[in-house]
């Protein structure tokens, strides 16, 4: 697993993922799947260690649970939003609540996307080319 503490990156690396995941095997797979694109990957577990994580490192995509142990992976999404960041951030929010109520709460909170746990390796797959591809454009 990834549970390092994130290091100092550089415009030469490629973008690293941060995957906020409190179950473990879930966590792995992502880290997997990741990996498998060339992507380099940072894991944690709870909304508290994403909050670290991310005042410590950019991370142009971030993958988070919805219903993590110590609060809600939307309102982790809504404070990236709230921030003022130079470069682009695509969330994406991977939860077992796939209701259409519960996927219009997270796009409404900022998430770029919002996918069932239930989604296919392809899927998941898609999605992170895309936000490889919006993240590489050039800002505006």
């Amino acid at each position: 697993m990834h549970n390092a503490a994130p290091r100092d990156r550089d415009a030469t690396d490629s973008p690293c993922v941060l995957v906020v995941e409190d179950d473990p095997l879930t966590q792995a797979r992502l880290e997997l799947l990741i990996e498998a694109t060339g992507l380099a990957v940072v894991s944690v577990p709870s909304a508290e260690q994403a909050r670290a994580a991310l005042r410590a490192v950019f991370f142009p995509i971030v993958i988070v649970d919805r219903m993590l142990e110590d609060g809600d992976g939307i309102a982790l999404c809504d404070e990236v939003r709230r921030q003022r960041l130079q470069s682009r951030v695509f969330l994406i929010v991977l939860s077992a609540l796939d209701s259409a109520t519960d996927m219009a709460a997270g796009l409404a909170a900022g998430a770029d996307e919002y996918l069932s746990k239930r989604a296919t390796d392809d899927e998941l797959l898609a999605k992170l080319g895309t936000a490889r591809r919006i993240v590489s454009l050039p800002p505006k």
